[in-house]
């Protein structure tokens, strides 16, 4: 009884196998090749075709390993093979672990150093293949990449995901969506499921999807970054804890953001802004229009070292003018913050020159949101430096005279200084001030004193007078 359910057991199990696992006569083939700079395509040697696809599809694929080392910052064991199995029945027999892929499709990978294509399928579909090619080929090849740098321990559906998004999605995604529609509304599996089920990556409807999560994590956070995460996963425990590691987010966040913010908004069309073949420089236009210098800045460099990699010379120019503008903003920003840091510090001179200077740049942005802030510093640091100089005219046009009559004027001077933000000039208002009074005081008590002394002198006069003998001619009678 034991035997008979283990035979069972084993025929159930064979009966899941793959039909690579089967037990088969691998056809007898008679390779031929031809070599490229970092790659060697091998095909049966009767076959026209192998030879056709080396001289049509090498030197491009030639080029694209180029990009996509520097795209990952990472190589490959050269050289790389891209062999032409004659039908899905001999890649399977040549290759008992290769991964197994829909019928009917033209592509797949062997382990880390080949990329397999099935005549048959190219043949049975030969204008779908001349339009999908080159992106099956970066399909296949972005996963060699994602393998090698994870040390292929990255989930099935990620590497999937990111081969889909390596693909140029002027020339995918339509045919993807059109081949099988996914629900554009939410995900219609979880990222979990996504990535660690193989059964359901499989299938056609859940490339996008798979896409979307890399380019959710590719526009939000960054290129960078997601090499970072890819790397990490060659040593973390798992991918969420890799998801962690990386990214100020956790993976559960992570996961919430890009199913209900997200994944929507891609199917909406963000998949056009795809960093790797459209470099859309209109984002970073719009966060220059809005003020945001310092985000659109950190955008556009990591935006321009990704174009010098890719020698995509087209829009460096216009991603560097932008980053100028960025610049310009941003060197704008420092010049109105220098003149507020210059005013309360009290140097109104120097805060009235910051503030010309970011005028001007502002105005040569057509930036206007901070033009009343630059006005508001420049008129009172100009209305502060005016009554310096009027305090300076009071003190020397009082010196050695007078000066009372500039008492009100001072008592005016120092308030508005006080409102203006100048303890340093109000309390120079109010020396002057005091000064005057002290001067006014010691005036007042010299007059005093003259004047005593005057009503002194004239009683003493007097009294000298009341002491003389009376003159004759003093005493004389008048007749009436």
């Amino acid at each position: 009884m034991r035997r008979i359910s283990i035979a069972l057991l084993l025929l159930f199990i064979a009966a899941l196998l793959p039909a690579n696992a089967a037990a088969q006569t691998c056809s007898q083939l008679t390779w031929g090749e031809t070599r490229t700079a970092a790659f060697t395509f091998t095909y049966q040697a009767s076959a026209p075709l192998g030879a056709d696809l080396a001289a049509q599809y090498g030197e491009l694929l030639d080029a694209e390993y180029i990009r996509f080392a520097k795209l990952f910052a990472a190589s490959l064991p050269l050289p790389i093979s891209v062999r032409l199995y004659p039908n899905e029945r001999d890649y399977y027999c040549f290759n008992p672990l290769a991964p197994q892929i829909p019928v009917g499709q033209a592509h797949s990978h062997v382990g880390g150093r080949e990329i397999a294509l099935i005549a048959q399928n190219i043949t049975d579909h030969a204008d779908a293949w001349q339009i999908e090619a080159l992106n099956n080929l970066r399909y296949e090849l972005a996963i060699l990449f994602v393998n090698q740098i994870t040390g292929e321990k990255a989930p099935e559906g990620l590497a999937v995901g990111t081969g889909v998004f390596t693909q140029n999605p002027f020339t995918m995604f339509d045919r993807h969506f059109t081949a099988a529609p996914p629900a554009t509304k939410e995900p219609p599996v979880s990222l979990r499921g996504l990535w660690e089920s193989p059964g359901l990556i499989a299938f056609p409807e859940n490339l996008l999807p798979a896409a979307s999560a890399v380019h959710y994590l590719v526009d939000v956070y960054g290129w960078e970054d997601f090499l970072k995460f890819l790397t990490a996963l060659r040593t973390a425990e798992n991918w969420r804890t890799a998801l962690d590691d990386t990214y100020p987010a956790n993976a559960n966040a992570l996961e919430e953001q890009w199913a209900t913010q997200y994944y929507p908004l891609y199917f909406a069309g963000r998949w056009r802004e795809n960093p790797l073949y459209d470099l859309s420089l209109a984002p970073y236009e719009q966060l220059i229009n809005a003020g945001a210098y310092q985000a659109a800045a950190d955008g556009l460099a990591e935006i321009i070292a990704l174009l010098i990699d890719l020698e995509e010379f087209n829009k460096l120019s216009a991603a560097q003018a932008l980053n100028a503008r960025a610049q310009a903003g941003l060197e704008a920003d420092s010049l109105a913050s220098q003149a507020r840091v210059a005013y309360l510090e009290g140097d109104f001179g120097g805060s009235l020159d910051y503030a010309a200077q970011a005028a001007e740049k502002y105005a040569a942005l057509g930036d206007t949101r901070n033009a009343d802030l630059i006005v508001a510093i420049s008129a009172q640091a100009s209305e502060v430096l005016t009554l310096h100089e009027e305090l300076e005219d009071i003190e020397i046009s009082a010196d050695g005279l007078d000066g009372s009559e500039h008492a009100p004027r001072l008592v005016e001077i120092g308030t508005r200084l006080e409102e203006l933000g100048d303890p340093g000039g109000a309390a120079q208002a109010a020396k002057i001030l005091a000064v005057l009074n002290a001067k006014q005081t010691r005036r007042a008590g010299m007059i005093a004193g003259f004047g005593a002394v005057v009503v002194l002198g004239f009683l003493v006069h007097r009294l000298t007078l009341a002491r003389k003998p009376v003159p004759p001619e003093a005493m004389l009678q008048y007749d009436a």
